[in-house]
């Protein structure tokens, strides 16, 4: 089980779980999840949907805009990113969303399932560029890729899909760079996901079929709860076992 919140604090290391333990002077409460997390998902611990504007995209429910007083301001999800399950409960549109919240009105903190395509895709850069030098822009938006013939940049659109852009030139998109083979790697594996994460949230499939003798892999794991589009990411691995939380 992974721990999402202690009294109320998320907790992202086992060294602040251990801080929250610390100061606490009474009984713990925690919020716990078993389930499979994929790559660029993450939890926030939210008191309430006032201040956070929602729109359809991609088949999911995008945060689209935020109030400066919001509770969700303060915390790591931020506008663009997909919220996928509000207390538990998968959520496949805004109205979905906005019922959870209200179902859930009298816990002080609720935890949301969100996807932050800057957490995916600084993990796909990862995973693809390997130990070439890079620098993020502020916003995660760009990735520029240090070489000793000059600097490239991964440019990731509003699509959520990246180019690749020499910053000398003023035409936009490589097409005959060696690095054209990692911007197409990126690009797949970010359609994979986010259509396996949509093909979970509107419930197209649902398996909770169990493996017989030993412990399943967790490309098996994740083949049981029904998503073989996840598994296929994870098995030809353009994301490491240890991506899937």
């Amino acid at each position: 089980h992974e721990i999402i919140s202690i009294n109320g604090q998320r907790v992202n290391t086992a060294r602040r779980a251990a801080e929250v333990v610390r100061e606490s002077r009474d009984s713990l409460t925690l919020v716990v999840s078993n389930a499979i997390r994929p790559p660029g998902t993450m939890y926030a611990m939210l008191s309430t949907s006032i201040g956070m504007y929602f729109k359809m995209k991609n088949g999911l429910v995008q945060l689209m805009k935020v109030d400066e007083n919001s509770p969700v301001a303060t915390s790591s999800m931020k506008v663009g990113d997909f919220i996928l399950a509000v207390d538990g409960e998968v959520t496949g549109s805004i109205s979905e969303v906005l019922d959870a919240f209200d179902d859930s009105a009298r816990e002080e903190f609720i935890p949301v399932l969100f996807l932050s395509m800057r957490d995916l895709r600084t993990t796909l850069v990862d995973t693809n560029i390997g130990d070439r030098e890079k620098e993020w822009s502020d916003d995660l938006g760009e990735c520029t890729i240090l070489e000793s013939t000059g600097s490239l940049t991964l440019r990731f659109k509003e699509d959520g899909l990246c180019e690749l852009v020499d910053p000398s030139q003023k035409t936009n998109g490589i097409h005959d760079h060696p690095l054209q083979s990692v911007v197409e790697a990126i690009n797949h594996g970010i359609i994979c996901l986010l259509s396996a994460i949509r093909e979970g949230v509107n419930g197209s499939s649902s398996s909770n079929g169990r493996n017989g003798g030993g412990s399943p892999s967790r490309s098996q794991q994740v083949k049981q709860r029904g998503n073989d589009k996840l598994a296929e990411i994870l098995d030809s691995g353009l994301l490491s076992d240890d991506e899937f939380k």
